[in-house]
């Protein structure tokens, strides 16, 4: 499971890739999406995308060009599948509200009850 962090980067990166299952990225594209959200320094991004490599979301390549630096991103078919894993996350934590939800107001009748 991502950390939100990671989850931010993933999710902006799905959403660029989403036709091709590869894009071009800057580091200041990447932290500038970020920003609103959550602070993030460059070195902080160079961690998230190495664990997202390691994690078999995407494949990154981090090239220097004309002094500047760009990650290179192929989605996985692990980081393919990234909105169907989030949809599937949401609906379990919705069981599981839905479950404990209905043992406090079973115990909350049974406890009126007795």
């Amino acid at each position: 499971m991502l950390n939100k962090t990671e989850s931010c980067v993933m999710s902006y990166i799905f959403e660029k890739c989403k036709g091709e299952n590869k894009g071009i990225f800057t580091p200041k594209e990447l932290l500038a999406c970020l920003m609103p959200k959550i602070e993030i320094t460059a070195k902080q991004l160079d961690v998230v995308m190495s664990n997202l490599a390691l994690d078999d979301y995407i494949e990154c390549e981090k090239k220097d060009k004309e002094g500047k630096i760009y990650f290179l991103v192929s989605l996985t078919m692990r980081g393919a599948a990234f909105d169907r894993e989030r949809q599937s996350q949401k609906r379990q934590m919705m069981k599981s509200l839905m479950w404990k939800l209905a043992l406090t107001v079973g115990g909350a009748v049974l406890a009126f009850v007795i």
